[in-house]
């Protein structure tokens, strides 16, 4: 998540500044015997992580390390705790905006059983996208969706890695989903868009992209 500069990291950096004082000895007067550790801990807290332990130990021994007063070390952190609040429900906003520019209908199947089974075979073989997805015409009005759901789902008895078919879900919008059983009765109104789990597969530290997930059983 991209965070502006934090109230925090400023005081700090201006007032070590201000001081002459070197990054490792901010971090002994912080408590640290590990330097090195120390310096990465600072770090952290000054990056955004406000809640850890080592944020407590830092937060109580800052006001003598940098010879400030304590009302002004916790109107920092509160300044920052808003900053990462406000850009954290901006990213969320944004991601929304996205979401449902691009949204487009689109169904899944329902196994007897939620949670994979081989749940690495399922996510290196293609995941939710491949073994869950419905395909829709979505040229055809949205009242169509189900009989063409339910059409697919009685083609496939077993869902794979899920077990017996139990049913279906149809995202027709956003905010709206529908879940049916396998007689196109539908059984419960979803408030949002219904995802399936997700699942990442990283490989030497490299997160593996859906579309390069086959190439791993290539030879």
């Amino acid at each position: 998540m991209n965070i502006r500069r934090l109230p925090i990291q400023a005081l700090v950096e201006a007032r070590s500044n201000e001081l002459g004082l070197p990054r490792s000895e901010l971090a002994r007067r912080c408590g640290f015997k590990n330097i090195n550790k120390g310096l990465r801990r600072i770090d952290q807290l000054l990056g955004g992580d406000l809640n850890s332990p080592y944020a407590e130990m830092i937060f109580a021994t800052l006001p003598t390390a940098l010879n400030v007063n304590k009302i002004i070390i916790d109107f920092a952190v509160r300044e920052s705790v808003d900053l990462i609040e406000a850009d954290k429900r901006r990213i969320a906003d944004e991601q929304d905006a996205e979401r449902r520019a691009s949204f487009k209908p689109h169904g899944y199947l329902l196994g007897s059983e939620r949670r994979p089974s081989q749940i690495v075979l399922f996510g290196v073989t293609g995941g939710a996208a491949r073994w869950l997805a419905i395909p829709l015409d979505l040229s055809k009005p949205p009242i169509t969706f189900p009989q063409q759901a339910s059409a697919f789902a009685r083609k496939t008895p077993v869902v794979p890695f899920h077990g017996k078919t139990v049913g279906f879900i149809v995202n027709f919008a956003p905010d709206h989903a529908v879940r049916f059983d396998l007689a196109s009765n539908p059984v419960a109104v979803l408030p949002s868009a219904y995802l399936p789990g997700h699942t990442e597969i990283i490989i030497g530290g490299r997160k593996i992209n859906a579309s390069d997930r086959p190439m791993l059983f290539a030879r």
